[in-house]
C-alpha cells in the first residue's frame, strides 16, 4: 500500500480581507495553548451517483476562508495573527489500493500518510500555515480528507464547524449564518501583555515529550458503555455520563499498569471541557478559537478504597466546578499565576504523571458532507517516531461510525500500551482496532 502526493498548492480567500480586519488578536487561552496541529481524517465511501470532483472543493475552500479569514493569515507575535491572506496548504494525493481493503484491517501507523503535516508535534508559531488539508483518492473512488489545524488558533469544536462550513459551501448552500463569532473568546479571556518564556516552556513540557508514543485505537460498543456506566454509578452520581464512566475505567486500568510495572505514581487526570455551553448565556459552536478549560483530578492507585464509583464522583465534582459564575470570575492574571505554580510543581515532582483526556463526541464530525454522503469513518492519526516531539499520555474519545459506540485513541508510554493490550479486564470492554463496515 502506498499514498503518492500528486500536487500541493496554496488556497487563498476568494475575497481579500479588508484592511480593518487585518489584525486578529487571540485570547488568553489561545496564548498558552500549544503550537501543534490537531489532526483528523475523514473517510468517504465511493458513490456511483456522485462525481468526487475536487475543483469545486477548492473553490468552496477559498470561499470558506473569506468567512474564516484569520486561518489564511500567519502569526506575527504572541498576541495576534496578521490576516494577510497568505492562504492554507492544499494537497492532492492518490492511494494505490481500495478504501474497503484499508478499513478491513486499519493500519494505525499508516494513517499519517493521509495527513499533510505531522499532527500533535510542537511547532514554531511564526510563518507557519494555520491550516493544511489533504485529499486522497482511492482506486475504488473513495476519498480521505486529512485535516491539520493549528491548536493555538482553534479547538476541536472550531475545527468541526470550519469543516462543516466548507462542506456546506461545497454543496452550494452558503448563507449568512456561516459567519463565525470572532469576538466572544477575546472578550471573555483578554490576552496577557507579556508571557514569560519560562511559562511557555513549562507549558510545552506539560504537553510534550521527546520519546515515541505509539497510537492505539480501541472501540467501546454500546453494550460495554452501558455496563461501565452501571459499574460507575453511585448514590451521589446515579447516572454517570459515557465520558465519565469511560474515563474512570481507563484511569483505573492505567493505575493497574503503573502498579504492574512497579512505578506507582499519582495520576493527574485532565479533561478539556468545552466552555461554550457552560457560560451564561451559552455560546454557539461557531464561536471561534480555543474555548476550553482543563478540569483537574488526582487519582492514587495505591489507595485501594478508590473504586470506579469513587472515580466517577471525583470526575463529576471537578466538572461541576466549571459553572458560569466560576468561568466569569476567571481573571487572566490570577489564572496565569496559579497555572505557573502548578506547572512549576509538576516539573519537579516525579511522583505525579499527567494523563490528558479530551472528547470529540457530539461535535458533528460525522455530519461533514461534501455531497458524497457522510463519512464512513473519522480517524485521529498514527504514531510518530522518537525523533519527533510527541504529545504525551493523550486519550481522545471519538464517536464510532455507528454512533452507538465510542472509540478511544490513546498515545502513551509503550509499557502502558503493552499492558492495556494484554489486560483481560480492559479487553473485556474494549475491542482493539476492529474493522469498519462500510456497507
Amino acid at each position: 500500500m502506498d499514498v503518492k502526493v500528486i500536487s500541493e498548492e496554496i488556497i487563498k480567500p476568494c475575497i481579500p480581507t479588508p484592511r480593518h480586519l487585518r489584525n486578529y488578536k487571540i485570547s488568553f487561552i489561545d496564548q498558552f495553548t500549544p503550537c501543534s496541529y490537531i489532526p483528523v481524517i475523514l473517510f468517504y465511501n465511493a458513490n456511483d451517483d456522485v462525481d468526487h470532483e475536487l475543483k469545486p472543493m477548492q473553490v468552496a475552500l477559498a470561499e470558506t476562508l473569506s468567512y474564516y479569514y484569520p486561518l489564511a493569515g500567519r502569526f506575527k507575535d504572541v498576541y495576534s495573527i496578521e490576516c494577510n491572506d497568505e492562504g492554507v496548504v492544499y494537497v492532492e494525493a492518490q492511494a494505490n489500493f481500495n478504501l474497503s481493503k484499508f478499513l478491513q484491517n486499519p493500519d494505525i501507523p499508516f494513517l499519517n500518510k493521509f495527513l499533510p503535516f505531522k499532527g500533535n508535534c510542537l511547532e514554531p508559531s511564526y510563518n507557519q500555515p494555520l491550516v493544511a488539508l489533504q485529499t486522497t483518492a482511492f482506486e475504488c473512488g473513495g476519498m480521505a480528507i486529512g485535516v491539520c489545524m493549528l491548536h493555538k488558533v482553534v479547538d476541536a469544536s472550531t475545527m468541526s464547524v470550519f469543516l462543516k462550513t466548507w462542506a456546506k459551501i461545497s454543496r452550494g448552500e452558503g448563507d449568512k449564518t456561516l459567519h463565525p463569532d470572532f469576538t466572544s473568546a477575546i472578550s471573555l479571556f483578554p490576552p496577557i501583555d507579556s508571557l514569560p518564556t519560562k511559562f511557555i516552556t513549562d507549558f510545552d513540557n506539560f504537553y510534550f515529550q521527546g520519546s515515541k508514543s505509539p497510537m492505539r485505537r480501541f472501540l467501546f460498543d454500546s453494550k460495554s458503555i452501558k455496563a461501565l456506566k452501571a459499574n460507575t454509578s453511585s448514590e451521589s452520581v446515579p447516572f454517570p455520563s459515557k465520558i465519565e464512566a469511560l474515563t474512570a475505567f481507563i484511569c483505573k486500568r492505567i493505575g493497574a499498569a503503573l502498579m504492574a510495572n512497579n512505578v506507582p505514581k499519582t495520576l493527574m487526570i485532565t479533561h478539556a471541557a468545552n466552555l461554550r455551553p457552560r457560560v451564561d448565556p451559552p455560546l454557539p459552536q461557531k464561536t471561534f478559537g480555543n474555548l476550553l478549560w482543563l478540569a483537574f483530578a488526582f487519582y492514587d492507585p495505591l489507595d485501594t478504597n478508590n473504586e470506579l464509583p469513587d472515580l466517577g464522583i471525583m470526575l463529576r465534582e471537578v466538572f461541576a466546578q466549571l459553572t458560569a459564575e466560576n468561568i466569569k470570575d476567571i481573571d487572566s492574571e490570577c489564572v496565569f499565576e496559579s497555572l505557573s505554580e502548578v506547572l512549576e510543581s509538576l516539573s519537579t515532582n516525579e511522583n505525579i504523571k499527567t494523563y490528558r483526556f479530551t472528547s470529540w463526541c457530539n461535535m458533528g464530525l460525522y455530519d461533514v458532507n461534501f455531497g458524497w454522503g457522510k463519512p464512513v469513518w473519522v480517524a485521529h492519526m498514527g504514531d510518530l517516531p522518537a525523533a519527533n516531539v510527541r504529545s504525551k499520555q493523550q486519550f481522545v474519545f471519538i464517536e464510532s461510525a455507528s454512533r452507538q459506540g465510542i472509540e478511544l485513541w490513546v498515545a502513551s508510554d509503550e509499557e502502558e500500551i503493552r499492558f492495556l493490550e494484554k489486560d483481560a479486564e480492559f479487553l473485556a470492554y474494549a475491542n482493539p482496532n476492529p474493522s469498519i463496515c462500510i456497507n
